[in-house]
């Protein structure tokens, strides 16, 4: 494979990772109450290649992405919220975060 084809392959592989529902998670429904996972994604990649009369041909290449949950969005007949996640590491960051987006949605159902 030549650096062009693998370039295009690179490429082609990226854009089919990248979609809305990359940042945008499926939603879930409790008690009447929509919630969505919004992530922060980041994707990088690298590819070289080079010849010789004596060597041949050789191109090769890498890439690597990172999707990190930043925020839920609860949504409601009432109104829509936002709980971002900050700081500390993402499990700690959710299972804080999970809680607090639960009992909202109790006290909302409550006060209905």
């Amino acid at each position: 494979m030549n650096l062009e084809e693998t370039l295009k392959t690179l490429t082609e592989e990226i854009t089919n990772m990248i979609s809305t529902k990359t940042v945008v998670g499926e939603h879930i429904v409790i008690e009447g109450h929509t919630i969505i996972p919004v992530t922060k994604v980041s994707f990088g990649f690298g590819s070289g290649g080079g010849e010789s009369k004596e060597q041949g041909t050789g191109a090769g290449g890498g890439g690597g992405a990172c999707v990190q949950p930043i925020a839920f969005v609860v949504v409601s007949k009432e109104d829509v919220q936002v709980f971002a996640i900050k700081e500390k590491g993402v499990i700690e960051r959710i299972t804080a975060v999970i809680p607090e987006i639960l009992e909202k949605c109790k006290s909302m159902k409550e006060a209905q």
